[in-house]
């Protein structure tokens, strides 16, 4: 009996910890296209019908979410403004294609702060969740 008793404690406890290291929230799919778009330019921001898209392309990491964001384009010229990766527990904008580039600025920075206390983030596990981008190597 006090072996079965010492096996489901120590099973319980177990789990709860597990628990307790898991974040507890995530950003929405809005909530990250607001930081993609705000991680752009000035000069990005006022192109014509500017868009980020979910990018769900397989092989992309399934610990970040991914956008494309694209405008009306010219003729001969690109309608790709970027590739974006957000890490859904931290709000951390990073670009998809240029190895470990965090993405920063004043505006993305202040929107950044509002996400992050939405999700009840304190500073303390923000640095424990804090992560180095897709494309950086572990």
């Amino acid at each position: 009996m006090n072996r079965i008793l010492i096996v489901l404690l120590t099973s319980f406890y177990a789990t709860t910890g597990l628990a307790a290291d898991a974040p507890k929230h995530k950003i929405t799919n809005n909530q990250a296209e607001g930081l993609v778009m705000a991680s752009l330019t000035a000069q990005q921001r006022r192109l014509p019908k500017l868009e980020a898209v979910p990018d769900d392309s397989p092989g992309l990491s399934s610990k970040f979410m991914f956008f494309i964001v694209t405008w009306e384009g010219t003729p001969n010229g690109s309608v790709v403004v970027g590739n974006y990766a957000v890490d859904p527990y931290t709000g951390d904008v990073f670009s998809a294609t240029r190895e470990c580039y965090e993405e920063k600025n004043k505006r993305l920075g202040a929107l950044q702060v509002q996400v992050r206390a939405k999700l009840h983030l304190s500073q303390a596990e923000y640095r424990r969740l804090k992560t180095r981008g897709p494309l950086c190597e572990e």
